[in-house]
């Protein structure tokens, strides 16, 4: 029987409720330990949950942090761990040119396979994105990408495999009990209509326009509710701002939750304002559960798997409130049902997607030997 092959997955975002923290578990949670070993490489502490996860796998998990502040000293702890650990694949997660370090410690550690994966459209650091392309891409041996937008974003005119984000679809499934259990405990009357927003508090997922557009949609839609889950630099702004406008009783700041399918049947809508996406799960959640979803029209088209998605532009609040205004409520089992068979056939399942990346590490190590 053939070893299985060692992978290093490498975060280069903190580790915690977010979109890629949250897509690298799933693929890890995925994987046959008979047919691969997982490291993880997180710039913090994970939790023992993670931890737990990765050992599954046959795998450990290495806290390195400092990657931005004092980047070599990273890189010549990575690269250590690459060569202590006969790693044949790094495979790491982020969404610009400064995966260099990685794909550099991985070629000094000795990993034949260095494997970048970009999971947005733009990046924060445009500078140093822009001086590190030439080297990325001469270190870099399979690159991946979310989308075609996010590949075309970090890759362009260059080979790459689109591997989607993927979710354990069926756990999203619209349940009535669960809507009206967690109304109940949210204070949310049964008239009321309720818009979901998920994600961390940044500049990118836009959440202080979203709190301005509620406020325009609350003379149409008087029983709106708007709850936001997540937290970061932000919140607090938005927190005061939702003060200010006069709407703080219709308006919710859940902080971070671990029952996000229970407040997807609960809502009656999903919304996401972001300035830009790579392939943002929450949608692909959202439809699994039966949700009509206002986005901005800056998130890629791929993530509308069903009719369910409304793409408004984010130019003007008044016109995202007028999308919002629209949402009716509606039949969810059956369009949940179908949403669910959609994400799976696109390729959004995330046993399907392990399956499929399993057999990429396979290939790539018995091709780079």
């Amino acid at each position: 029987m053939a070893e299985p092959v060692r992978v290093l997955m490498a975060l280069t975002v903190k580790y915690g409720k977010n979109g890629i923290a949250n897509c690298v578990m799933n693929y890890i949670e995925g994987l046959d330990p008979a047919r691969v070993r997982c490291d993880l490489v997180c710039p913090n502490e994970p939790g023992t949950e993670a931890r737990a996860l990765v050992e599954q796998t046959g795998g450990s998990v290495f806290v390195l942090p400092g990657r931005n502040r004092h980047p070599l000293r990273y890189i010549r702890a990575l690269s250590g761990v690459v060569h202590e650990r006969q790693i044949e694949i790094v495979h790491a997660h982020g969404n610009s040119a400064t995966l260099t370090a990685e794909m550099i410690a991985a070629k000094r550690g000795g990993a034949r396979v260095r494997m970048p994966h970009s999971h947005n459209t733009t990046c924060n650091m445009k500078t140093a994105d822009t001086l590190l392309r030439g080297i990325f891409y001469r270190s870099s041996t399979h690159n991946i990408a979310c989308s075609v937008a996010a590949g075309e974003w970090l890759y362009p005119k260059r080979t790459y495999t689109v591997l989607n984000n993927a979710i354990d679809t069926t756990r999203f499934r619209f349940s009535q009990k669960v809507r009206v259990q967690a109304r109940e405990q949210l204070g949310v009357a049964p008239e009321d209509f309720v818009f979901l927003h998920i994600g961390a508090f940044n500049e990118q997922k836009n959440q202080a326009f979203l709190v301005t557009a509620f406020h325009q949609l609350l003379p149409q839609k008087q029983n709106a509710r708007l709850l936001l889950v997540g937290d970061g630099a932000r919140r607090a702004s938005c927190e005061a701002r939702a003060e200010a406008l006069g709407i703080s009783k219709h308006v919710s700041f859940l902080g971070l939750r671990d029952d996000i399918p229970a407040l997807l049947s609960a809502a009656d809508a999903f919304v996401l304002p972001s300035l830009h996406e790579g392939l943002p799960l929450t949608l692909v959640e959202a439809q699994c559960a039966g949700l009509c979803c206002v986005v901005s029209d800056c998130v890629t088209r791929e993530a509308a798997l069903t009719e369910l998605v409304a793409f408004v532009p984010i130019e003007r609040a008044e016109d995202f409130a007028a999308a919002m205004a629209r949402m009716e409520p509606m039949e969810r089992e059956q369009a949940s049902g179908m949403a669910i068979i959609r994400a799976q056939e696109a390729g959004y399942d995330v046993m399907q997607n392990a399956e499929t990346l399993m057999q990429i590490y396979e290939s790539a190590a018995k091709n780079s030997g």
